[in-house]
């Protein structure tokens, strides 16, 4: 329930926006290479950078703002919860918020990784990663994703998905916020490790389905068949009536 209402909550603040201020952009692209190099700071307050972080490993990505009043902590709730289910081991992954604001600090980076702690639980929470510093909002614009500052009641307005990198810092697939499934997660860590995680099934799933774009989810290539055939039979039946029609006048 919370979930469901925390969506209608993303597209009712998207209207409103699109009424009042001109809305961030947001066009990830598969294959995109953010900065491994960029300087970051932990949860410790310790510099590291993203390929430090990565460590060799696949991740998930959110970028947002550990202050954020409104979807930020419902998307890392949901992602850490969905994780649990997916039953790939938290050693062989990350999962990662970046901050945007680059005034938060490590204080900021721990209350959020302690919010999130309830929902990935003890083994879960070792897989995140909570970053901070003053290149977290250029790594987003290499991704593809934009903010609006609102100074007068501190906030930001800002996209939010969740995007699957390669253990070398490459976007390789994007889950729009709060319609994933748990299998979804898994299978975009799969994809994105190339071959490293995953079950035999997994790898046959994935050479035998596709990624819908339109909501963001793996789909069975035959059900994605089916759906273009019905596309295509009902372009054509409308295409003949059409044409009779044109004929009788």
């Amino acid at each position: 329930m919370r979930r469901v209402l925390a969506a209608f909550l993303l597209v009712l603040a998207a209207t409103v926006g699109c009424w009042a201020v001109e809305r961030p952009s947001f066009d990830p692209e598969i294959g995109a290479q953010l900065d491994p190099d960029r300087p970051l700071r932990d949860s410790t307050g310790a510099e590291t950078s993203l390929a430090n972080v990565l460590d060799g490993k696949p991740a998930l990505v959110i970028f947002g703002y550990d202050k954020c009043p409104n979807l930020c902590g419902v998307t890392q709730q949901a992602v850490a919860s969905d994780l649990n289910k997916t039953g790939l081991d938290p050693a062989t992954y990350r999962a990662l918020f970046i901050s945007i604001d680059q005034t938060e600090t490590s204080e900021d980076a721990i209350a959020a990784k302690e919010a999130v702690a309830q929902s990935a639980g003890p083994d879960g929470l070792k897989a995140w990663r909570f970053l901070t510093g003053s290149e977290g909002a250029a790594l987003a614009a290499q991704a593809g994703i934009s903010f609006d500052t609102r100074p007068r009641i501190d906030q930001f307005v800002h996209p939010i998905a969740v995007l699957a990198l390669t253990p070398g810092g490459k976007i390789s697939r994007v889950l729009p916020a709060l319609t994933f499934e748990p299998r979804d997660l898994r299978l975009a860590l799969v994809e994105a490790s190339a071959g490293k995680l995953g079950s035999i099934a997994d790898h046959v799933f994935l050479l035998c389905a596709g990624f819908d774009t339109s909501n963001g989810q793996y789909t069975p290539a035959i059900w994605a068949a089916l759906k273009l055939g019905g596309v295509a039979t009902l372009l054509a039946l409308g295409t003949a009536i059409l044409l009779l029609a044109r004929r009788r006048t």
